[in-house]
């Protein structure tokens, strides 16, 4: 199967702004989460029961993953770009996250 593609929802200062539904992390390849926007104004939320690992970079600073438990509520993870972005190839400007199918993934920029 191919990857879930999540893409960064942008919520502008003194605004609401409706969620789309939450995308479910492939079993086999996870998904690639848009992270071009400013890494402290960036909200990945993973929702659902299990454990998700957010792969290190390919940067300099990527030197290892990060294992998250998701929660039913939502976890809600603000990532280091220089740790887990991608910075080449097909995936560039994206986070990778795997993990099991009952976990669902959201990105939000603050704006």
């Amino acid at each position: 199967m191919a990857a879930t593609e999540v893409k960064l929802q942008k919520v502008n200062l003194n605004e609401g702004l409706t969620l789309s539904a939450a995308a479910a992390l492939d079993q086999t390849d996870g998904a690639y989460v848009d992270f071009t926007g400013q890494d402290t104004k960036t909200v990945i939320i993973l929702s659902g029961s299990g454990e998700a690992t957010i792969k290190a970079g390919t940067g300099i600073q990527g030197v290892s993953d990060m294992t998250v438990t998701a929660s039913e509520n939502g976890t809600a993870v603000e990532l280091d770009s220089g740790a887990f972005k991608i910075t080449t190839g097909e995936h560039k400007g994206k986070v990778h996250i795997t993990g099991a199918n009952t976990i669902k993934v959201q990105a939000i920029l603050l704006v």
